[in-house]
């Protein structure tokens, strides 16, 4: 990965306006400032840019903490080289929203195309998948920080394998360990459950034998209750066909008895009906002797109905002549009402117009008296505009003053820097130019003085005139203040000249409007005294009463006819009563000759039926026995089914066990089996954690490596020392006992001599250390796959002296080649000079910022 452009804004302690740091314009550049300006934080920035990491993230905030202190949002841009494809990546985060935003992004032509994924953790794969690097990769091979440099070489050979493990990112392989070992514990649980369940099996599968033999036994015992069932199943049906045939003579006899009883009720219903008849012929023969009385006195009533109908006919023709009466008289009455109405509204209007005419009057010295008003304010209007063209004169008198007073003024300002000039003490002639002497000073003095009092007298008068004319301008003003006042009245008088204008007008037409109303008034009142509004009427009236006295109707006569058809009332209904039983009277009398006989043949009837229930009921007499024998045979059946439903049901339980039995006997194979696979299982998660452990594959890869770190290490150390150093790495070491154990010593070679590392200090210590970082770094990103072209320096550089400075800068020349880019981050302002090219970090008010320098 090459670097080329990186933009941040508001990313940690950077604002919104960071310029982009250009890495086209360097190969290596010292990254510089005091502590706390910025200077790690683009390293970070990269970092946070391509995999969502860095430092700083590790407080309650997470990603937030990042964002610069007042501002809502953050944004690193960083675009670099890999295989010859540019590529850049966007990250953005919204602190108040709570938003993240990644995008990939690839070069075509002059323009950048998106390759992002779906989701954010898409496009991290993506982006991982091109540079080939993961994180904590990157912190071992293009990222040095503080205090890396030495941590594996000074550490003790005990030590060193696991450092190099840690830098090698073996830790993997632990995690791999773990989840064997984990796995190898959950196969081990799984077995014991697996190995009880097995025990609990084989233990039901015992029972076998024992649960087939008591099958047997009950099935044999349940064939003697099936038997024995049938037969009482036999009696039962044979008892049952018994009962049905007594059951179907006890049924005939219930239809014989219902008819009895039905024959014997008729019997007493058609005795009652021979009584009815005796006693309604009896009625009739009653009936018939007073016909001639009755006869007699329903031929008056029929003559008193005729007589009543009359009147009636008589009653209706005068209520009807009355109503009309009455409604013709309430029609005369309202005609009346309208009439003395009309009069009445044209009386009220003329009161109105008469009181109107009374005014007139009045009126006339009222207009009078407005009209005098108008003339003295139009006289007043006429000295409103000398009064107004008055104050303007004063107005312009007064400015004029004004502007003599400041001419005045003026003159006399000029009067006293003459006279201040003149009192210095080397004062020369204003005319002349020449130099003064004490009395020509003096006299010049006294002349300025006089002019000036002069002045002053003048402005004093000027104020006297200014004073008197702002006099007058206020008492004219107070006069055409109060004449505008009296002429604000001037529309109320003119409008209430008009108001009595219009009612003078109104007045002359109200005598014509009474003359008129007169005309109307009188022939209402005449036609009123007269009653000549309803002659029509009053005439209908008058028919209408010789009508009802030609028809002749006597309340009092009604009446009396009333009372008499009320005596009479009962006579219409006997009457009907006698006409009713002279044509029932022989009906009735044949009626009771057919009941009669009826009663004899339905008594006969009853004798022969009670004849044939007296031998049906014999023949039914053992039926309670039959029922007895019954409910004895189907208690004793219902308990032997009960017998034979348990015996079933101790069958099917005996079956169903039989059949957990054999189905035991299916999974005991199957967990064998499982068991086996489980076996297995263990044994592979065993090997599996032995493979991963210590003494396993991460050994393999620390004796792999240390041949290749040897290897790398020295083409390092033979360009920074000019092949004077080399480094040798052993594995093992002999004890003074003899024995082997495992180690990792470094053994140095000057060419002359060979030494422990720790023999060593100062420069060359210096440069076998940084020799060893490098190659590990140069290890990591081979194995990674990366092709790792920057290299970030974060070292604490500041405890080194003079000498220590200049061997990191031959160092540093001296891997350049290594790299396409090598950034250095100090705060040491001494190493400024040993770089060609500084990036210098400042801080501002507005956040930090940087600049290139050389």
């Amino acid at each position: 990965m090459r670097p080329l452009t990186l933009y941040l804004r508001n990313f940690k302690s950077y604002g919104e306006k960071a310029p982009v740091l250009d890495f086209n314009l360097f190969d290596v550049a010292l990254l510089s400032g005091d502590n706390g300006n910025g200077k790690s934080s683009l390293a970070d920035a990269i970092a946070w840019c391509i995999w969502g990491k860095c430092k700083g993230m590790d407080g309650r905030g997470g990603v937030d903490d990042l964002v610069r202190t007042g501002a809502d949002e953050m944004e690193v841009a960083f675009s670099f080289e890999e295989d010859g494809q540019v590529y850049k990546v966007v990250r953005k985060r919204d602190k108040r929203r709570g938003l993240s935003s990644l995008d990939f992004m690839i070069k075509r032509g002059d323009a950048f195309v998106p390759i992002s994924g779906n989701r954010i953790d898409e496009t991290q794969q993506k982006i991982q998948e091109v540079i080939k690097l993961d994180y904590e990769t990157y912190l071992c091979t293009g990222y040095l920080s503080q205090g890396k440099a030495d941590l594996f070489a000074t550490k003790k050979p005990s030590e060193r394998k696991e450092i190099l493990a840690e830098i090698l990112n073996l830790s993997v392989y632990d995690k791999l360990e773990r989840k064997a070992l984990d796995k190898r514990n959950e196969v081990q649980n799984s077995l014991e459950l697996l190995e009880r369940e097995i025990e609990l099996l084989q233990q039901q599968i015992a029972e076998k034998e024992a649960v087939q033999s008591e099958i047997v036994q009950v099935e044999n015992a349940l064939d003697e209750l099936q038997t024995k069932e049938k037969g009482l199943k036999d009696q039962l049906e044979a008892l049952n066909r018994q009962k049905e045939e007594k059951n179907a003579i006890k049924e005939r006899i219930e239809y014989h008895q219902q008819q009895l009883n039905l024959e014997q009720k008729q019997l007493i219903v058609l005795e009652k009906d021979r009584g009815n008849l005796q006693a309604r012929i009896e009625d009739y023969r009653k009936t018939l002797e007073n016909e001639a009385e009755i006869e007699k006195h329903y031929a008056e009533f029929k003559a008193l109905e005729e007589q009543e109908k009359a009147l009636a006919y008589k009653y209706q023709c005068t209520a009807e002549l009355k109503n009309k009466r009455e409604r013709l008289l309430g029609e005369l009455r309202v005609k009346e009402q309208e009439l003395r109405h009309r009069i009445d509204v044209l009386e009220r209007e003329k009161a109105q117009l008469e009181g109107k005419i009374a005014q007139v009057e009045a009126l006339h010295k009222e207009y009078q008296v407005c009209r005098k008003n108008i003339e003295e304010l139009n006289a007043l209007e006429k000295q409103l505009e000398a009064l107004e063209k008055r104050v303007a004169e004063i107005v312009q008198e007064t400015a004029e003053l004004a502007s003599r007073e400041g001419a005045l003024r003026r003159q006399l300002e000029e009067l006293k820097e003459r006279f201040t000039a003149l009192k210095g003490a080397e004062s020369s002639c204003p005319v002349c130019g020449r130099p003064l002497d004490v009395q020509h000073r003096d006299e010049l003095m006294h002349g300025i003085s006089e002019q000036g009092k002069a002045v002053q007298q003048s402005i004093q008068g000027l104020k006297k005139e200014m004073a008197s004319l702002e006099n007058e301008r206020k008492q004219v003003q107070l006069r055409i203040d109060g004449i505008k006042t009296r002429l604000k009245t001037r529309s109320r008088l003119e409008s209430q000249m008009a108001l009595i204008s219009n009612q003078i007008n109104e007045a002359q037409e109200a005598r014509q409007k009474v003359e008129e109303l007169m005309v109307q008034l009188d022939p209402l009142k005449k036609q009123l005294e007269a009653k000549d509004y309803a002659q029509d009427a009053m005439q209908q009236i008058e028919e209408i009463e010789r009508q009802i006295q030609q028809v002749g109707y006597d309340p009092q006569e009604h009446i009396s006819v009333r009372d008499r058809l009320s005596r009479l009332a009962k006579v219409p209904s006997q009457w009907e009563a006698v006409q009713k039983a002279r044509a029932q009277m022989d009906s009735d009398l044949e009626s009771l000759q057919r009941v009669a006989k009826l009663i004899d043949d339905r008594k006969k009837h009853i004798q022969d039926m009670m004849l044939l229930l007296d031998t049906l009921e014999g023949s039914i007499k053992d039926l309670p026995q039959i029922l007895t024998r019954i409910s004895e045979l189907e208690r004793e059946l219902q308990s032997l089914q009960r017998d034979i439903r348990a015996m079933e049901a101790r069958r099917g339980a005996l079956k169903e066990r039989m059949g957990k039995i054999l189905a035991a006997e299916r999974q005991l194979e199957k967990k064998r089996e499982e068991q086996r696979q489980l076996y297995q299982q263990l044994e592979v998660y065993k090997a599996l954690a032995l493979i991963y452990g210590k003494r396993g594959i991460q050994a393999a890869i620390i004796e792999n490596a240390i041949p290749e770190l040897q290897d790398e290490t020295n083409r390092i150390l033979a360009k920074i020392t000019d092949g004077r150093l080399a480094v040798e790495f052993l594995t093992q070491r002999d004890t003074k006992s003899g024995n082997v154990v495992e180690t990792l010593d470094i053994r140095i070679s000057d060419g002359m001599d060979t030494r422990k590392y720790e023999t060593y200090s100062g420069g060359e210590e210096f440069r076998i250390n940084f020799a060893i970082r490098i190659a590990l770094a140069k290890i990591l990103a081979n194995r990674a796959g990366a092709n790792m072209r920057m290299l970030i320096l974060d070292e604490g550089f500041g405890v080194l002296d003079e000498q220590g400075r200049e061997r990191l800068v031959e160092v540093i020349n001296a891997i350049r080649d290594e790299f396409d880019k090598i950034l250095v981050i100090t705060h040491v302002q001494e190493l400024k000079d040993a770089f060609p090219v500084q990036i210098e970090v400042i801080k501002t008010p507005e956040g930090s910022t940087f600049r290139l320098v050389g």
